[in-house]
């Protein structure tokens, strides 16, 4: 009876220390959702009309497999400049952990950003930029979905790239944030 009550115990605390208390991308975003040097913002993919939009048999799978968008940004105003780099060095080390995966990192004009994902390379289920410039804060764009191809989603930004997507209702939601 001794073994079964040690062995319980051992079992439970392993379990204890394979929690990971850590921070996440989720919890990071959930923490700042109601921070006023904060601009959130969450939109789900079923507000775009795809009725109206001429799209590839591509560009609709991808579409379709795009549940949510979250957006988070920091823009840089005098009050908000300290908080700058703390925040930089949070994502950069949530985004830095075995998790994520990195597709390219890219910048110009003092934006340096990267493409983040994670699940398979062929069925990703999180994708995640992150960009920051010192002059105009930082920004984190994380997109949810369920096997989603990252060919059918370049194709998909090729679209709303060239304007064959409308995108009228991530404009009024954009439009409606204060930024002052």
């Amino acid at each position: 009876m001794k073994n079964i009550i040690k062995l319980v115990g051992v079992a439970c605390v392993m379990l204890l220390m394979s929690c990971n208390n850590g921070a996440s991308l989720q919890k990071y975003f959930v923490d700042h959702q109601d921070d006023s040097d904060f601009v959130a913002v969450d939109v789900a993919t079923s507000l775009l009309d795809t009725d109206k939009v001429a799209l590839s048999k591509e560009e609709k799978e991808a579409l379709e497999s795009i549940k949510k968008v979250n957006f988070l940004a920091l823009p840089l105003k005098d009050k908000t400049k300290a908080r700058y780099e703390e925040e930089k060095t949070t994502i950069n080390t949530i985004l830095n952990s075995d998790k994520y995966e990195t597709l390219m990192r890219f910048g110009s004009n003092g934006t340096k950003a990267v493409l983040k994902f994670q699940g398979d390379e062929d069925n990703i289920d999180e994708m995640i930029v992150f960009a920051s410039n010192k002059e105009r804060g930082l920004a984190l764009v994380r997109v949810l979905g369920d096997d989603m191809k990252p060919e059918n989603v370049a194709k998909l930004m090729n679209a709303i790239d060239k304007g064959d997507v409308d995108m009228d209702a991530f404009k009024n939601i954009i439009g409606n944030i204060n930024i002052d």
